[in-house]
């Protein structure tokens, strides 16, 4: 059946939410002749990295585009799109009103979500797995779910092969940041892990955005082998790094699950978080010290409510070693 029409997606949440919304596009593009994503400037390169998406349109909500009248510029651009549909995983308010703004005739979201008074079409969002809430909103479009999927770009790939130039062995991926405090491993601990995937014959390289600077050279300080930082460049340039590791390591961030998106293998570390609202591949692993307090929060916190985070700190490097030899197997 030949493909019709223009649709757009509405994710301008975390990086995270960009990967996963990733499903819905490589659904959504084996049904429509065009199917658009907006996101914020965080999100941008991850969109891109979607082999089905057409074209990435940026919702600056925080900077340029915040306010009514930024709403209302941004509305505009999207209106020369002509869009037929809209596809609104992420639930707000203010999502729901561009579409609406933007004039796109058909909008389709999850039931109860805050911005669904605003939508044409509403769908219950299924429990468990953030993939399948995906897949709900690819059905209600009439498209087929798919898993989530990225490819890097050949500027970043370029970009990769410059900055890993001299190492020997194949990258090992330690992204040690994350948006939230709480869902941060110790860097002491990943200087642990950092030395015996050295002496595995791996080159550990630590990913993270410009906050994560200080992180870096606390890994690098308390590890006895050399670490390479990355910390700071482009998220396109770390999606290439990442396609190119045998291994991903890091706390439950975008970073973490663009790498398993990629077919990266990958050992996710969960602490005020839940595991099972992922769905793991064979070398995938998620690993938990299961707390009684743990998970406390479906995004993360800046501060851990009972003030000891234990979930990540008391988790040992000893015991992710496991599961990076499980998945390296």
């Amino acid at each position: 059946m030949a493909r019709a029409g223009r649709v757009l997606v509405v994710q301008p949440a975390f990086l995270g939410d960009v990967v996963f919304t990733s499903a819905l596009v490589d659904a959504l593009a084996e049904r429509f002749a065009e199917v658009d994503v907006c996101v914020t400037p965080r999100g941008r390169d991850a969109a891109l990295a979607m082999p089905g998406a057409a074209r990435v349109q940026v919702f600056d909500k925080r900077g340029d585009d915040a306010g009514p009248a930024g709403l209302w510029r941004a509305a505009r651009r999207l209106r020369e799109r002509r869009y037929d549909a809209a596809a609104l995983p992420h639930r707000s308010p203010r999502s729901a009103l561009l579409a609406w703004l933007a004039r796109i005739p058909r909008r389709v979201g999850f039931r109860g979500a805050p911005g669904s008074p605003l939508y044409t079409g509403r769908v219950a969002a299924p429990a468990g797995p953030y993939t399948r809430r995906e897949a709900a909103l690819a059905r209600a479009l009439g498209a087929e779910p798919r898993p989530m999927r990225l490819a890097p770009r050949p500027e970043w790939v370029r970009a990769a092969d410059e900055r890993l130039r001299g190492v020997s062995s194949a990258p090992a991926a330690l992204c040690i940041g994350s948006e939230w405090e709480t869902k941060i491993w110790p860097a002491a601990h990943f200087a642990t892990l950092a030395d015996h995937l050295a002496e595995r014959g791996l080159t550990p390289v630590l990913l993270g955005g410009p906050r994560e600077k200080p992180l870096a050279e606390a890994v690098q300080a308390r590890a006895g082998a050399r670490c390479l930082d990355t910390t700071g460049n482009s998220i396109g340039e770390a999606l290439a790094i990442l396609a190119r590791s045998a291994i991903c390591v890091g706390g439950d961030s975008g970073l973490v699950h663009a790498a398993r998106a990629m077919g990266v293998p990958t050992v996710a570390l969960f602490g005020p978080t839940a595991p099972l609202v992922h769905e793991l591949g064979p070398k995938e692993r998620a690993v938990t010290l299961g707390l009684d307090c743990s998970p406390c929060s479906a995004h993360g916190q800046r501060r851990c409510p009972l003030g000891h985070h234990r979930c990540l700190r008391d988790l040992p490097a000893g015991l992710v070693l496991e599961h990076c030899e499980a998945v390296l197997a």
